[in-house]
């Protein structure tokens, strides 16, 4: 049985789906030449980096998703919905941490959140 990938519903254009899988951060780090590993990223405020995280966790269900299209989805006034959405999902997808792991050095940290 294939694990269920945790996933998010964005109201958008339409109801959507955000998730995370290792296709949308790779596509995420294609686009902007940035790791989705490294944590001050899920932290960035800026609009290019919201956009490409937004659209990198839409493109599971609809290849033909744009930057420029996903951008228009994104405005004054959703923009903070839009980001906790993305931050829910980045939560979604990543591990918890096991008690083995939240007293060891740090070498199996789970990934970023936001």
């Amino acid at each position: 049985m294939r694990p269920t990938i945790p996933s998010v519903k964005i109201e958008l254009d339409k109801e959507r789906t955000l998730r995370f899988d290792f296709n949308a951060l790779s596509a995420f780090e294609e686009q902007t030449g940035l790791s989705s590993l490294d944590p001050t990223v899920w932290r960035s405020s800026n609009a290019k980096t919201i956009r490409a995280f937004l659209w990198s966790a839409l493109i599971h269900e609809d290849e033909s998703l744009t930057l420029k299209s996903v951008g228009a989805m994104i405005h004054a006034g959703n923009l903070e919905y839009v980001s906790k959405k993305i931050r829910d999902a980045a939560a979604a997808s990543s591990p918890e941490p096991s008690a083995e792991q939240e007293g060891d050095d740090g070498k199996n940290a789970p990934l970023p959140t936001g």
